[in-house]
Order: C-alpha cells, then sequence, then structure tokens
C-alpha cells in the first residue's frame, strides 16, 4: 500500500507537455451552466494547466494509517519532492525512516533500519502496468480505471472532493477507493485517501507547499550504503525477479 499510494499521489503532479503558441483560456469549474460532468472535466483541465507550469515541488506530508494488523493508528511524516517531468522522492522520518525514489520507469524503496531496498523497474512494453500503480499519467489517467463522483466547494477557494471507485475487478481486489481534495487556489492535491479492499486505510496531508523553487541536483540521487540487500523486482522481463548481494 505505501508503493502504490505514494505512486498514485506523484502521479497527480506530472507535468504534460503544452504545444499550444497561445496560452489557452482558463477553465473554470465552477462557472454558471455548467453540467456535472463539464464541471469535472474543467477541473481536470485547470489541473492541467497548472502542471504544465510546474517544474519542482517540495512539502511537508503527514500520513495517517489505520489497519487491522495495528494496535493503534499510526502517524508519519517527511518530505515530499517532486522535479518535472518524472522524478519524485519521499523522505519518511518518524516513526521508521523510509526513502521512496522515482525516476522514470524505476521506483527504489529504501527501509533504512532493516537494512534492505527493493526496485521495481518498468520497461516501455510494460506501461499499462505502471498506470495501474499509478506513477506515470495525471488524473486523466486515473479517470481512466476509476468512477468520479465530484463535490464542489461550498465557496470558492475552498477544496472539491472527488470519490474515485475502480472500475475493473483486477484494481477492486486491492482497493475499494480513493478520495481526493483539491487545493481550490492552486489546483494541486492537498490531501489524499485510500480504502483498501480490506477496509485498511492511508491517508496523505500536506503543508508548507513551494513550488518551482531550485533542488539540489543530488535530490532524487539514491546511493544505497555496503551492506544493504536490493531486491529488484523487473516488470519488463515478464516479472522475473532478482536479488543484489549487499
Amino acid at each position: 500500500m505505501l508503493r502504490l499510494a505514494a505512486a498514485t499521489l506523484c502521479s497527480l503532479f506530472l507535468a504534460i507537455p503544452s504545444f499550444a503558441a497561445k496560452a489557452p483560456a482558463v477553465p473554470d469549474p465552477l462557472a454558471s451552466g455548467l453540467t456535472g460532468p463539464q464541471r469535472l472535466s474543467a477541473l481536470v483541465d485547470r489541473m492541467k494547466l497548472e502542471q504544465r507550469q510546474l517544474k519542482t515541488l517540495e512539502a511537508r506530508f503527514t500520513q495517517q494509517q489505520e489497519s487491522s494488523m495495528l494496535t493503534a493508528p499510526e502517524e508519519s511524516k517527511g518530505f515530499f519532492s517532486y522535479a518535472a517531468p518524472d522524478r519524485v522522492r519521499w523522505e519518511y522520518q518518524t516513526p521508521s525512516p523510509i526513502t521512496v525514489v522515482i525516476r522514470g520507469d524505476e521506483m527504489t524503496t529504501w527501509y533504512r533500519d532493516l537494512k534492505r531496498a527493493e526496485t521495481l523497474k518498468v520497461g516501455r512494453q510494460s506501461g499499462q502496468v505502471f498506470k495501474y500503480l499509478g506513477a506515470s499519467g495525471s488524473l486523466q489517467t486515473l479517470l481512466e480505471y476509476f468512477t468520479v463522483k465530484l463535490k464542489l466547494p461550498e465557496k470558492k477557494g475552498d477544496d472539491y472532493r472527488l470519490e474515485l471507485v475502480p472500475k475493473y475487478q483486477r484494481i477492486a481486489k486491492r482497493l475499494k477507493g480513493m478520495t481526493l481534495w483539491i487545493d481550490g487556489e492552486t489546483f494541486f492535491p492537498g490531501r489524499l485517501k485510500y480504502i483498501e479492499a480490506d477496509g485498511d486505510t492511508v491517508e496523505y496531508q500536506f503543508s508548507d507547499v513551494k513550488r518551482n523553487m531550485p533542488l539540489p541536483a543530488d535530490r532524487f540521487v539514491l546511493k544505497l550504503p555496503p551492506g544493504v540487500q536490493n531486491r529488484v523486482v523487473d516488470l519488463a522481463r515478464d516479472g522475473k525477479k532478482t536479488a543484489s548481494k549487499p
């Protein structure tokens, strides 16, 4: 669930290149006279417009997790970094140090205190798999796999809320649904909640968001120290798994 949640959330920030010769009109989901589907389409278009202008993003995050495997709800805190078009870093600081780095079609999760890591590789032939994981694409991609119920903000500037339910059984076996809160001013996701098929939940909230600020060149370079066992899962080779030596 950690990998799926982290990947799907970062997919909402992925920039979509624009080839328009002039600036497009700004879509307004609250414009009068729109039908429900038209408002959802306008919201997606507005998010795309904001994504095109996004180069980098940093934020603090808080993760709330409830599970039948936990004696009590667990709270994690850390930092999130993004650089266009496809580099992401999640740095969990408490209670367990975990680093997740996504670079293009490769995602590495490093469990620091356990001295082990896992790298997921997805080749060009496995694009649909990565779409399902939510590690590429955008809200538009998610709409291909989920039905959506849109709740409009009570007043301009408040959050939009999207309730997503899987269209396909293969997804519903793992994920019962998602809720996205889209900031009504920036049109970026500020909150995300997952409900697994068994009822377990995980929720992210973001704060101290900084957009288009310079990031260190090594922010998305993950160098595993000696002694860390890294299991490689290569989805581009029919799910063949290999393990590197420490």
